[in-house]
């Protein structure tokens, strides 16, 4: 199942290992004033999809920007972890701060 989740995108990546399969990832900062386990924001890494990756600014000064991503959950490594499918298109990512 596929669900919104409202972050604050730090940056993103994509990499190949040697004899790898390709990665992408991003690194966002999650806060969720509802939960009392969060305090602040709390960094987090997730993997995406790499049109995810390709669809990101170059420019340093574009982040941080608070967006909404389109993730689902799978299991990886024996975890349930969020993976992005999309960054939803707003008329404009808002810059954080």
């Amino acid at each position: 199942m596929q669900f919104e989740m409202p972050v604050t995108l730090v940056g993103g990546m994509t990499f190949q290992p040697d004899n790898g399969n390709r990665i992408n990832q991003l690194f966002v900062l999650n806060s969720d004033p509802t939960n009392s386990m969060y305090r602040g924001f709390v960094p987090a890494k997730m993997t995406c999809e790499q049109v995810v990756v390709d669809s990101l600014s170059q420019n340093p000064a574009d982040y941080p920007m608070n967006v909404k991503l389109t993730v689902i959950n799978k299991t990886q490594g024996g975890k349930t972890v969020q993976h992005c499918l999309a960054i939803i298109k707003e008329t404009a990512p808002r810059k954080a701060g």
